[in-house]
């Protein structure tokens, strides 16, 4: 009886009447990250630096919403094995790195869809945005169903209506610039190279839109979006007072309100995207590698 037992069980399996039983399905969190990994991270407008500032930054802001992340296991668990963190206590920059991750997965948005989710948003995808479609199964399996050019987000991170950038013919107000205009840009050895502009953009601000005022040691002063990057990649709104910036250091960081209605920024042709605004080094915002 026992053999008949066995013969029935193995033909069951054979003829797919039995299957292996499944693991769990994946947490949300974890079939985020799923998604992330094949089609990239989204492209979002970050909390921290739109459209007001925190003094501190991100590590501030890390550091205060520790606690609230730590207290969902489940999100937790999905950050600390996917960003190949310690399950003790973290330290301030592996905290920073718990917190970049946190917000990644807040921009993304996933839907019902089938036994999975679907998703559409704009990923950061190499140098450039890419919108993406697709689907996520329960055990993680990413189908992208298609993929097109998409564009930055529209994040007030540009420059005051009043800045001036510097040309070979001196100064001129961000407001003039205009394609094909040659500046004063940065090569790829660091030098200061004239280039044609090829694009410039602004962009509408929300009411209550602040601007970092800054001033260096050797008294050069900047107004600009919190987001807007330096030439090494910081963001403004991160920056503190004694912090090194292009051959100086910060005297004065703080938030101001800004009355214009729109902030500006351009691209100059070469390698690195960089120009000088209010005689300060910035890299460009339009720039895809910025």
């Amino acid at each position: 009886m026992k053999r008949w037992t066995v013969l029935l069980v193995v033909l069951a399996v054979a003829c797919g009447s039995v299957t292996a039983p499944a693991g769990a399905p994946l947490t949300i969190d974890e079939l985020k990250f799923k998604v992330i990994d094949a089609a990239g991270p989204p492209a979002f407008c970050d909390p921290d630096f739109y459209p007001i500032a925190r003094e501190g930054g991100e590590q501030a802001s890390a550091i205060a919403q520790y606690p609230q992340i730590r207290a969902d296991a489940e999100l937790y668990h999905a950050i600390v094995e996917h960003e190949h963190l310690p399950s003790g206590e973290l330290d301030d920059a592996q905290k920073l790195t718990l917190y970049r991750a946190f917000k990644l997965l807040r921009a993304l948005k996933l839907a019902p869809s089938g036994d999975g989710y679907g998703f559409a948003y704009t990923a950061v995808k190499g140098n450039g945005f890419v919108a993406v479609q697709g689907t996520v199964r329960l055990d993680g399996t990413v189908n992208i169903a298609s993929s097109a050019p998409g564009a930055r987000p529209n994040c007030p991170i540009c420059l005051a209506a009043t800045t001036l950038i510097a040309t070979p013919d001196g100064e001129r107000i961000v407001t003039s610039v205009t394609p094909g205009m040659l500046v004063w840009t940065r090569s790829a050895e660091g030098d200061r190279i004239a280039m044609p502009v090829i694009e410039v953009g602004s962009t509408p601000v929300p009411p209550g839109h602040v601007m970092v005022h800054l001033r260096l040691a050797d008294g050069r002063e900047l107004w600009a979006s919190p987001g807007h990057r330096t030439a090494d990649g910081r963001p403004l709104g991160g920056l503190a007072v004694g912090d090194a910036l292009d051959g100086s250091h910060l005297t004065l960081w703080e938030l101001v309100p800004y009355s214009g209605g729109r902030t500006y920024d351009l691209l100059p042709a070469g390698p690195t995207g960089d120009y000088w605004a209010d005689g300060i080094l910035l890299a460009s915002t339009l720039s895809s590698e910025s």
